[in-house]
Protein backbone atom coordinates (compact mmCIF):
# COMPACT_ATOMS: atom_id res chain seq x y z
CA UNK A 1 0.00 0.00 0.00
CA UNK A 2 1.38 3.44 -1.16
CA UNK A 3 0.25 4.84 2.50
CA UNK A 4 -0.11 8.63 3.56
CA UNK A 5 0.03 9.84 7.08
CA UNK A 6 -3.16 9.34 8.12
CA UNK A 7 -3.33 12.63 10.12
CA UNK A 8 -2.06 14.53 7.25
CA UNK A 9 -4.44 14.53 4.11
CA UNK A 10 -4.13 15.95 1.00
CA UNK A 11 -6.74 17.43 0.29
CA UNK A 12 -8.95 19.61 1.78
CA UNK A 13 -12.73 18.05 2.13
CA UNK A 14 -14.41 21.53 2.09
CA UNK A 15 -12.96 22.43 -1.09
CA UNK A 16 -13.67 20.54 -4.91
CA UNK A 17 -11.78 16.62 -4.62
CA UNK A 18 -10.61 15.08 -7.91
CA UNK A 19 -10.82 11.35 -7.16
CA UNK A 20 -9.27 10.35 -10.41
CA UNK A 21 -13.01 9.04 -11.68
CA UNK A 22 -14.92 12.61 -10.99
CA UNK A 23 -14.76 15.15 -8.24
CA UNK A 24 -16.42 15.66 -4.75
CA UNK A 25 -18.16 18.71 -3.98
CA UNK A 26 -18.60 20.29 -0.84
CA UNK A 27 -22.22 20.80 0.42
CA UNK A 28 -21.84 22.02 4.11
CA UNK A 29 -18.27 22.04 5.87
CA UNK A 30 -16.71 22.57 9.67
CA UNK A 31 -13.49 22.90 11.18
CA UNK A 32 -13.93 18.86 12.10
CA UNK A 33 -15.95 17.29 9.05
CA UNK A 34 -17.24 17.73 6.00
CA UNK A 35 -19.93 16.72 3.67
CA UNK A 36 -19.82 16.67 0.07
CA UNK A 37 -21.31 15.14 -2.93
CA UNK A 38 -20.07 12.93 -5.42
CA UNK A 39 -21.49 11.41 -9.10
CA UNK A 40 -19.05 9.74 -11.60
CA UNK A 41 -18.33 11.74 -14.79
CA UNK A 42 -19.48 9.12 -17.52
CA UNK A 43 -18.11 10.83 -20.60
CA UNK A 44 -14.99 12.31 -18.83
CA UNK A 45 -13.61 10.43 -16.68
CA UNK A 46 -12.10 6.83 -16.80
CA UNK A 47 -14.67 4.13 -15.25
CA UNK A 48 -12.40 2.44 -13.36
CA UNK A 49 -9.20 3.43 -10.69
CA UNK A 50 -6.90 0.99 -8.75
CA UNK A 51 -4.25 2.18 -6.29
CA UNK A 52 -6.40 5.57 -5.25
CA UNK A 53 -5.24 6.82 -1.51
CA UNK A 54 -8.43 7.85 1.00
CA UNK A 55 -7.51 11.25 1.23
CA UNK A 56 -9.13 11.16 4.45
CA UNK A 57 -11.24 9.03 6.63
CA UNK A 58 -14.59 9.11 4.65
CA UNK A 59 -18.06 7.49 4.48
CA UNK A 60 -19.75 6.90 1.14
CA UNK A 61 -23.56 6.54 0.82
CA UNK A 62 -25.09 5.37 -2.26
CA UNK A 63 -27.97 7.56 -3.10
CA UNK A 64 -28.41 6.02 -6.78
CA UNK A 65 -27.21 3.30 -8.99
CA UNK A 66 -24.27 1.00 -8.10
CA UNK A 67 -20.94 0.81 -8.18
CA UNK A 68 -18.39 -1.83 -7.50
CA UNK A 69 -15.73 -0.83 -4.80
CA UNK A 70 -12.06 -3.00 -4.27
CA UNK A 71 -10.90 -3.29 -1.28
CA UNK A 72 -9.21 -5.42 1.90
CA UNK A 73 -11.65 -8.00 1.34
CA UNK A 74 -11.91 -7.79 -2.33
CA UNK A 75 -14.87 -6.93 -4.39
CA UNK A 76 -17.86 -5.42 -3.78
CA UNK A 77 -21.36 -4.42 -5.59
CA UNK A 78 -22.11 -1.06 -3.37
CA UNK A 79 -26.03 0.08 -3.13
CA UNK A 80 -28.43 2.11 -1.73
CA UNK A 81 -28.15 -0.72 1.06
CA UNK A 82 -24.43 -0.26 1.37
CA UNK A 83 -22.09 1.75 3.49
CA UNK A 84 -18.99 2.10 2.27
CA UNK A 85 -15.83 3.08 4.87
CA UNK A 86 -12.54 4.38 4.45
CA UNK A 87 -9.82 5.45 6.70
CA UNK A 88 -7.22 8.09 5.72
CA UNK A 89 -3.93 6.77 3.92
CA UNK A 90 -4.90 3.13 3.03
CA UNK A 91 -5.75 2.92 -0.98
CA UNK A 92 -8.50 1.25 -2.56
CA UNK A 93 -9.99 0.47 -6.07
CA UNK A 94 -13.28 1.42 -7.75
CA UNK A 95 -15.15 0.43 -10.98
CA UNK A 96 -18.46 2.73 -12.51
CA UNK A 97 -20.77 0.55 -14.49
CA UNK A 98 -21.27 2.63 -18.10
CA UNK A 99 -25.22 4.16 -18.23
CA UNK A 100 -25.67 3.38 -14.43
CA UNK A 101 -25.06 7.31 -13.62
CA UNK A 102 -24.29 6.26 -9.73
CA UNK A 103 -24.63 9.43 -7.28
CA UNK A 104 -23.25 9.37 -3.59
CA UNK A 105 -23.06 11.31 -0.72
CA UNK A 106 -19.33 11.69 1.03
CA UNK A 107 -18.77 12.32 4.69
CA UNK A 108 -15.52 13.12 5.43
CA UNK A 109 -13.54 13.42 9.42
CA UNK A 110 -10.77 15.48 9.38
CA UNK A 111 -7.70 14.71 10.69
CA UNK A 112 -8.20 16.94 14.08
CA UNK A 113 -11.89 15.35 15.26
CA UNK A 114 -8.99 12.79 16.03
CA UNK A 115 -6.23 11.54 18.63
CA UNK A 116 -3.38 11.51 16.88
CA UNK A 117 -2.68 7.92 18.24
CA UNK A 118 -6.58 7.14 17.79
CA UNK A 119 -6.78 3.30 16.36
CA UNK A 120 -8.06 3.11 13.23
CA UNK A 121 -12.31 3.68 13.13
CA UNK A 122 -13.34 0.91 10.63
CA UNK A 123 -11.96 -3.11 10.01
CA UNK A 124 -14.63 -4.33 7.42
CA UNK A 125 -14.53 -1.69 4.45
CA UNK A 126 -18.60 -2.46 3.55
CA UNK A 127 -21.39 -2.72 6.06
CA UNK A 128 -25.09 -2.04 5.89
CA UNK A 129 -26.19 1.60 5.81
CA UNK A 130 -28.61 1.42 8.77
CA UNK A 131 -29.63 4.99 9.65
CA UNK A 132 -26.32 6.81 7.89
CA UNK A 133 -28.91 8.37 5.09
CA UNK A 134 -30.89 9.90 7.54
CA UNK A 135 -28.20 10.95 9.75
CA UNK A 136 -25.81 12.83 6.99
CA UNK A 137 -29.10 14.89 6.09
CA UNK A 138 -30.10 15.69 9.37
CA UNK A 139 -26.56 17.16 9.10
CA UNK A 140 -26.04 18.98 6.00
CA UNK A 141 -30.08 20.50 7.41
CA UNK A 142 -28.42 20.72 11.03
CA UNK A 143 -28.74 24.53 12.59
CA UNK A 144 -25.36 24.94 14.13
CA UNK A 145 -22.04 23.91 13.14
CA UNK A 146 -22.29 21.98 16.59
CA UNK A 147 -25.07 20.39 16.00
CA UNK A 148 -23.37 19.38 12.62
CA UNK A 149 -20.36 18.09 13.98
CA UNK A 150 -22.66 15.90 16.68
CA UNK A 151 -24.64 14.55 13.97
CA UNK A 152 -21.74 13.42 12.02
CA UNK A 153 -19.61 12.01 14.54
CA UNK A 154 -23.00 10.10 15.51
CA UNK A 155 -22.65 8.68 12.25
CA UNK A 156 -19.04 7.58 12.43
CA UNK A 157 -19.54 5.75 15.96
CA UNK A 158 -22.77 3.92 14.25
CA UNK A 159 -20.60 3.23 11.20
CA UNK A 160 -17.33 1.97 13.23
CA UNK A 161 -19.82 -0.14 15.33
CA UNK A 162 -20.95 -1.58 12.73
CA UNK A 163 -17.94 -2.74 10.81
CA UNK A 164 -16.31 -4.05 14.22
CA UNK A 165 -13.88 -1.67 14.67
CA UNK A 166 -11.68 -2.03 18.10
CA UNK A 167 -14.24 0.49 20.57
CA UNK A 168 -11.98 1.96 23.17
CA UNK A 169 -12.89 1.87 27.10
CA UNK A 170 -15.51 3.63 28.46
CA UNK A 171 -14.08 6.47 30.74
CA UNK A 172 -16.98 6.99 33.19
CA UNK A 173 -14.88 9.05 35.55
CA UNK A 174 -13.52 11.61 32.67
CA UNK A 175 -17.20 11.65 31.69
CA UNK A 176 -18.95 12.90 34.59
CA UNK A 177 -16.13 15.51 33.86
CA UNK A 178 -17.95 16.45 30.82
CA UNK A 179 -21.12 16.42 32.13
CA UNK A 180 -20.03 18.46 34.63
CA UNK A 181 -18.26 21.15 32.17
CA UNK A 182 -21.69 20.91 30.15
CA UNK A 183 -23.79 21.84 32.94
CA UNK A 184 -21.52 24.84 33.99
CA UNK A 185 -21.43 26.13 30.42
CA UNK A 186 -24.62 25.15 28.97
CA UNK A 187 -26.33 28.56 28.74
CA UNK A 188 -22.47 30.53 27.36
CA UNK A 189 -21.38 29.94 23.53
CA UNK A 190 -19.87 25.99 24.14
CA UNK A 191 -18.69 23.95 21.40
CA UNK A 192 -17.91 20.33 21.08
CA UNK A 193 -14.05 21.09 20.84
CA UNK A 194 -14.27 23.20 24.19
CA UNK A 195 -15.81 19.58 25.89
CA UNK A 196 -13.13 17.74 24.46
CA UNK A 197 -10.18 20.06 25.43
CA UNK A 198 -11.76 19.97 28.98
CA UNK A 199 -11.04 16.34 29.16
CA UNK A 200 -8.33 16.16 27.52
CA UNK A 201 -9.44 14.30 24.42
CA UNK A 202 -10.39 15.11 20.37
CA UNK A 203 -13.89 16.31 19.86
CA UNK A 204 -14.93 12.25 17.98
CA UNK A 205 -12.98 10.21 20.93
CA UNK A 206 -15.11 12.57 23.55
CA UNK A 207 -18.06 12.31 21.65
CA UNK A 208 -18.06 8.43 21.35
CA UNK A 209 -17.32 8.14 24.91
CA UNK A 210 -19.85 10.53 26.29
CA UNK A 211 -22.02 8.64 24.09
CA UNK A 212 -20.99 5.33 25.48
CA UNK A 213 -21.73 6.34 29.30
CA UNK A 214 -25.03 8.61 29.11
CA UNK A 215 -26.61 7.05 25.94
CA UNK A 216 -26.98 10.80 24.60
CA UNK A 217 -24.17 13.48 22.55
CA UNK A 218 -22.83 15.83 24.45
CA UNK A 219 -24.91 18.36 21.91
CA UNK A 220 -28.17 16.20 23.00
CA UNK A 221 -27.34 16.76 26.63
CA UNK A 222 -26.69 20.21 26.01
CA UNK A 223 -30.24 21.15 24.97
CA UNK A 224 -31.99 19.45 27.27
CA UNK A 225 -30.12 21.60 30.03
CA UNK A 226 -31.41 24.64 27.75
CA UNK A 227 -34.81 22.88 27.27
CA UNK A 228 -35.37 23.00 31.13
CA UNK A 229 -34.43 26.09 31.96
CA UNK A 230 -36.31 27.81 29.13
CA UNK A 231 -39.61 26.06 30.30
CA UNK A 232 -38.65 27.66 34.17
CA UNK A 233 -38.15 31.30 32.95
CA UNK A 234 -41.26 31.00 30.78
CA UNK A 235 -44.05 29.56 33.49
CA UNK A 236 -42.20 31.04 36.48
CA UNK A 237 -41.49 34.12 35.49
CA UNK A 238 -43.38 34.80 32.39
CA UNK A 239 -40.66 36.56 30.97
CA UNK A 240 -40.43 37.78 27.21
CA UNK A 241 -39.27 35.22 24.89
CA UNK A 242 -36.54 37.22 23.67
CA UNK A 243 -35.07 37.65 27.36
CA UNK A 244 -35.53 33.74 27.72
CA UNK A 245 -33.49 33.26 23.94
CA UNK A 246 -30.97 34.89 25.14
CA UNK A 247 -30.71 33.61 28.89
CA UNK A 248 -30.20 29.92 27.54
CA UNK A 249 -27.77 30.80 24.95
CA UNK A 250 -29.38 31.77 21.74
CA UNK A 251 -28.62 34.61 20.05
CA UNK A 252 -31.00 34.51 16.90
CA UNK A 253 -34.85 34.61 18.13
CA UNK A 254 -36.28 33.22 15.02
CA UNK A 255 -33.92 29.94 15.81
CA UNK A 256 -34.99 29.26 19.58
CA UNK A 257 -38.64 29.71 18.06
CA UNK A 258 -38.14 26.87 16.14
CA UNK A 259 -36.38 24.89 18.36
CA UNK A 260 -38.42 25.19 21.06
CA UNK A 261 -41.40 24.02 19.31
CA UNK A 262 -39.78 20.97 17.41
CA UNK A 263 -38.97 20.32 20.99
CA UNK A 264 -41.68 21.00 22.78
CA UNK A 265 -45.11 21.12 20.27
CA UNK A 266 -45.69 24.68 21.16
CA UNK A 267 -44.39 27.86 20.56
CA UNK A 268 -42.72 29.66 23.68
CA UNK A 269 -45.43 32.38 23.64
CA UNK A 270 -48.34 29.67 23.50
CA UNK A 271 -46.41 27.78 26.18
CA UNK A 272 -45.99 30.78 28.45
CA UNK A 273 -49.52 31.45 27.90
CA UNK A 274 -50.74 28.27 28.84
CA UNK A 275 -48.95 27.95 32.01
CA UNK A 276 -49.31 31.68 32.94
CA UNK A 277 -53.61 30.79 32.11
Amino acid sequence: MNALDPTSPRQDPSEPVDIGCGIMRPIRSSGLAAVLTYAHDDVHAPSRVDEKPFEFNCLVITTRSHWEFRGKAGRSDIDERSLMVGVAGETYGCRHYRGCADGNVVVALRAAALDPDYPPLFAQQVVPVQSARRLAKSAIDAPSADAFDSLVFTLYDEASLASAARRPGRNALRMQRAKRFIERHAFEKLAIADIAAEVGLSPFTMLRQFRAATGSTPYAYLLQLRLERAKRLLTKGGAPVEVVANAIGFEDLAHFSRWFKKSTGQAPTSFRDASLS
